[in-house]
Formats: C-alpha cells, structure tokens, sequence
C-alpha cells in the first residue's frame, strides 16, 4: 500500500501510452504528466488532494484521452477534486457513500427487469436521497432523449421505493456496464459552468496520478494515512486500487479489439418476469383453444338451424 499506487500509475502509463500509439500508428510526443496535484489545509481525507490540469496540446493525459476519442480540454474545467474521479467510479459507489457519508454519488445503479411490456430499468432511492436520485438522473448526458418522462412506484411487498425508467422506442441505450456486467447511469460534472462526463478507464487514470504522487512526494501525508487511517478511507483506497488493476487492462484489450470481454464469474443478469412455457405447456394451450373454436362453431351451426 505505501508503493502500489506508484507502480499501478506507471504500468498504467505504459499500456496506456502503447494503445494511443498503436491507435495512431505513429509515437506520441507526450512532455509531460499532464496535471498536477495541490494539498489543501490540513484536511481529514486524502480524497480532498486538489488536480490541476496542465499541457492540453502535449501533457500525457490528454494524449490518452484523444486516443481514446475523448476531445475536451481538461484545462478549460479548473481545479478537482481526487473524490470527484472516485465519485464516478461504479464498482466502490457504495463504499463511497458509506465512506463521505453522502446521500448519493454521481451513479445510480440500474436493476433491469424484462417484461410482456418490453425492459424496464427500476433505480431505488430511500426518503432522504429522492431529490437527489432524481437530480443525478437529471444530470446523465442524452437522459431525456433516450428516456420517457420518469414514474417512481414502490414495492408492496417490503416497501422498497423506486423510480421506473422506461426507454423510447427511438431512444439509445445510454448507460454503462460495471465489472460485475450490471448497467448503471452516471451524471456529468458541472465544472466552471460547464457539463463533463469522463470516461471510467479516465477516472481511474487520473485518481492513480494523485494517489502516486501523494505517495511519492508527499510521504508525511501518506505513511500516516497508510499506517493508521481512522476513518475508514483506506480500504475505500484499497478497494479502487484491486478494480484499476483489475479492470484497466480489460478496457485497454476490449477497446483494441472493439469487443467487450469479461473476465468475471458472477455476472449481473436482467430478471426475466416473462412467463416461460415448456412443449407440453403449449400444447396444452393450443388443445384447450382449439376447443374452444370448436365449440363456438358448433354454438354458431345450431343458432343456425
């Protein structure tokens, strides 16, 4: 833990920097990082380091993220914050939350459901997070376009509230898949007066930056951090560090290969509340219709006669 950020940001640098330049066809120049972190105050968590963004035309980060086909110039947004990249990141929402004490993240997880009316996508919130819930997907690029105006229900059975988004015939498919395989939305950021989404392989780059270098130059923050962290924030940390080793490379192979492959047992699967029949069951139905045309013949002739 004193060193695997260190290690995860340069490996990550160099796959990173061979996919941009094999997208290219041609060897990148990069002159720099590309950002920069600041230490505020003395604060309670690490994830309140600052980053600064530097060098759009040649600074390392933007390299990448142009290879990536992400085009904004990160410079333009201002400083951030290392939580706001952690807040994106689906697979520690949870502990997110629980970590910051916070309502909500910037994810709303999607539980999908196949139905005789077509796929309904059910996002849970409690009485305190309502508002918020609905501000995030308020918030996700392209919601309206894809999605019909928002119903909330709840369920009768436990009492579970939720809101029921339900796609346009039209309407893309706008969200994204975790590493377990389940769909999520995630709401931009609002940054100098303007709306960002960064992409998750991103986040997770750029969260390694300010980890590494927390690590690297700042030891008297860090050493105490790792040794004897109270608040729960390390094994947040902890948690991020397994998904970026874990997950970073698989984007980097599916981007290469232009197809999703996932190296993960226990994957997220739809409820299907379709009702499924077997061969007997159908023929069953059919017998018991073909019947009942009969009979409404044989009604028919004798009303006839």
């Amino acid at each position: 833990m004193q060193i695997a950020p260190l290690l995860l940001y340069y490996g990550t640098t160099n796959l990173l920097y061979g996919m941009a330049n094999l997208f290219s066809g041609t060897i990148n120049e990069i002159s720099n990082h590309g950002m920069k972190i600041f230490l505020p105050g003395k604060k309670d968590f690490i994830a309140e380091t600052d980053i600064r963004f530097l060098s759009p035309e040649n600074g390392g980060v933007h390299v990448i993220a142009r290879a990536l086909g992400f085009k904004e110039n990160l410079t333009e947004f201002g400083d951030w914050k290392l939580r706001e990249f952690l807040d994106s990141v689906a697979e520690i929402n949870d502990d997110y939350i629980k970590c910051y004490n916070v309502a909500c993240g910037k994810i709303v997880m999607l539980d999908v459901f196949n139905t005789p009316d077509g796929k309904v996508e059910k996002v849970y919130y409690t009485s305190e997070n309502a508002d918020l819930v609905h501000n995030i997907l308020d918030h996700v690029h392209n919601f309206t376009k894809s999605y019909l105006a928002i119903t909330s229900a709840k369920d009768s059975r436990n009492g579970t509230k939720y809101f029921i988004l339900r796609h346009k015939i039209n309407g893309n498919d706008i969200s994204e898949i975790s590493y377990s395989g389940q769909p999520y939305l995630r709401a931009a950021h609002d940054k100098n007066g303007k709306m960002i989404t960064i992409p998750t392989i991103l986040n997770m780059y750029i969260s390694l930056y300010a980890l590494a270098s927390l690590c690297r130059y700042y030891p008297e923050r860090w050493s105490p951090f790792v040794l004897k962290d109270t608040t729960g924030e390390k094994l947040l940390i902890e948690k991020f560090l397994y998904y970026a080793r874990r997950m970073i490379p698989n984007i980097v192979l599916n981007r290469i290969l232009g197809r999703d492959i996932y190296y993960v047992s226990n994957k997220y699967q739809a409820t299907d509340t379709i009702k499924l029949v077997g061969e007997h069951q159908v023929q069953d139905i059919v017998r018991r219709e073909f019947r009942l045309q009969a009979d409404k013949e044989q009604f028919i002739r004798r009303n006839l006669r």
